[in-house]
């Protein structure tokens, strides 16, 4: 007989003697700054997961907890988004989280979200820590407004076991640009977002709000050509039946004359 494993309350202790193994995952707590952080980690999870959609053996995840150290399940850190490539999604799945002993690997892309409660975590032990285990790249992203982070846009790509700033660049409008090798797309901040540009497509990726006001602005278009074009057909039906009546006086005029019809 199997034992089910034991399930923990958000933010519990986890006792050593629990299987790391067989371990699920309990959920996390809720973001300290949640309406701050929700719309723009809504925002960014959308946009990656429709972006990746459909690419097998792809976690996208977001506020979900991170565990690095088997030996002890409390070390675990929640990353805002985080995406891994080259895994078996269903074990982590099973598992309620992400356990890089199971997963085989750290994940490929962490971004955090500054929040007034979180930043300082975020700047240094996070970002210690990520690359000891061997995240990529680690990016951080303030949309507040407030000047948590040292930057709106920051990003580090793993090197030699460590950190190298990811060059972001300026523009004239304000936005600022840093190539992610590791989703193959820019990130770019703009008015306090952060949005996703892919050089394949030469486009920004569309999230679901996006995508929908697309898929509305495609159907009103279809709309108004259909009109359009119903109203043309109905114009050409009035201009044959005008030809036609014109036609049938002509021919009871030459017929009134004793005129033949025309061969």
């Amino acid at each position: 007989m199997t034992t089910k494993a034991p399930t923990f309350p958000p933010g519990a202790c986890i006792p050593k003697w629990v299987d790391p193994d067989t371990f699920v995952a309990p959920d996390p707590l809720p973001m300290p700054d949640a309406m701050h952080q929700e719309p723009h980690l809504t925002h960014i999870m959308h946009t990656v997961r429709r972006h990746f959609r459909g690419q097998p053996n792809t976690l996208v995840s977001g506020d979900s907890p991170l565990y690095y150290d088997r030996s002890d399940l409390n070390r675990r850190y929640e990353p805002d988004c985080y995406v891994a490539f080259g895994v078996d999604v269903d074990p982590l799945w099973a598992r309620n989280g992400y356990m890089t002993w199971i997963a085989g690997k750290p994940p490929d892309f962490v971004l955090e979200i500054a929040s007034e409660s979180t930043w300082q975590t975020d700047m240094v032990a996070k970002r210690r820590d990520y690359a000891r285990i061997g995240v990529g790249e680690y990016w951080r992203f303030d949309g507040s407004g407030e000047g948590f982070y040292d930057a709106p846009l920051a990003g580090d790509r793993l090197e030699d076991e460590q950190y190298v700033p990811i060059e972001i660049t300026p523009e004239p409008d304000g936005s600022l640009w840093g190539y992610s090798a590791a989703l193959d797309l820019y990130l770019c901040y703009d008015s306090g977002w952060l949005f996703l540009w892919d050089p394949k497509t030469g486009e920004f990726v569309r999230d679901i709000d996006a995508s929908e006001d697309a898929l509305a602005a495609e159907r009103l278009a279809h709309q108004a050509t259909q009109e359009t074009l119903t109203a043309t057909q109905e114009q050409l039906a009035e201009e044959q039946a005008a030809r036609q009546a014109d036609q049938e006086t002509i021919r009871r005029l030459r017929a009134q004359l004793g005129e033949p019809e025309p061969e």
